[in-house]
């Protein structure tokens, strides 16, 4: 697969995740998040709560597990034995979406999206207490996802999704840095990238990377000049990639890897050609670890983890 070595084949990956210290491994089936000592990849934990897990997340000393349900629910888990110590649910102050979240610097406090009465919000919600801050008062938006952790910058990256006066749908970047208040949020727009499927950021090589359908769009780091525009193919029918589900870039910032529901492809940065294309169906998520030596692809049928040979 990808022409790399498989060094352990998973059953079904919606999400595959290294702790930061690379110790531990665990991935998201329909119903269970199944955890592997990496060490030996022996299965040491299977967490059943919450059930439909959508999103995981280890903290940044690893001392725990966050694992938030495709809606409703966020529970963690110390990472010592895998005991679970924190659930927080949807009440009546606030209500989850189905979305990513974000860990920040403080334990028990993440930066995610709630449904309030004012619409989408970004709050901080304190899971040992139960309490949340929201720290948005944004008009008419109808989701805010995460994107991404920009650890060079020690910031948070989301799409906001809303519709503009005229109706049409619209994205704009809504960037959080810590220490994380009202006066840290930053939106940005460009009018000439009004929407994308996704968006990532290099503090390699200070640029965004949005992918547009089957086109990636290179923008300066201040995501106003557009620098280069590539077509990830130029086939009569594009839909044989079948349909959008995850960007990453490689640690080194050489490497990006797209995940369409039919086809796995990794890029050179340089070039933006491909270097591995593979038809992998129900394929859902791709990304590489955080010290580039695996690769990691999730299917609704099976994930794999991939010894990385590119470097």
């Amino acid at each position: 697969m990808l022409q790399m070595h498989l060094i352990k084949k998973l059953k079904t990956s919606f999400q595959i995740k290294f702790s930061n210290n690379q110790r531990f491994l665990c991935h998201t089936m329909g119903s269970k998040t199944v955890v592997f000592d990496s060490t030996s990849w022996e299965k040491i934990a299977e967490l059943s709560k919450p059930k439909d897990p959508g999103y995981i997340q280890f903290s940044q000393n690893d001392d725990y597990l966050y694992i938030k349900r495709t809606i409703g629910t966020i529970c963690v888990y110390e990472t010592e034995g895998f005991q679970l110590i924190k659930t927080i649910k949807s009440n009546k102050k606030f209500k989850l979406v189905e979305a990513d979240f974000a860990i920040t610097n403080t334990p028990f406090l993440i930066l995610d999206t709630l449904n309030t009465k004012d619409g989408y919000q970004l709050a901080l919600i304190n899971i040992e207490q139960g309490e949340h801050t929201v720290l948005t008062d944004f008009k008419d938006s109808t989701l805010i996802e995460l994107n991404q952790f920009i650890e060079a910058e020690n910031s948070y990256l989301f799409t906001m999704t809303y519709e503009n006066t005229r109706g049409y749908i619209d994205h704009q970047i809504v960037k959080v840095t810590e220490p994380i208040e009202k006066g840290s949020i930053e939106v940005i727009h460009n009018s000439e990238i009004w929407y994308w499927e996704s968006i990532i950021y290099s503090s390699i090589h200070s640029i965004y990377i949005v992918v547009q359908n089957y086109d990636l769009v290179i923008l300066d780091g201040k995501f106003k000049k557009v620098l280069r525009k590539f077509s990830i193919t130029n086939d009569k029918y594009p839909e044989c990639l079948g349909y959008f589900q995850h960007i990453h870039l490689s640690n080194s910032g050489q490497f990006i890897i797209i995940t369409y529901s039919k086809t796995v492809l990794i890029l050179g940065y340089d070039d933006l050609e491909p270097i591995v294309v593979e038809k992998i169906q129900y394929a859902c998520f791709g990304e590489f670890s955080h010290d580039d030596r695996f690769l990691l692809i999730g299917t609704y049928e099976n994930g794999y983890i991939l010894e990385n040979t590119l470097l």
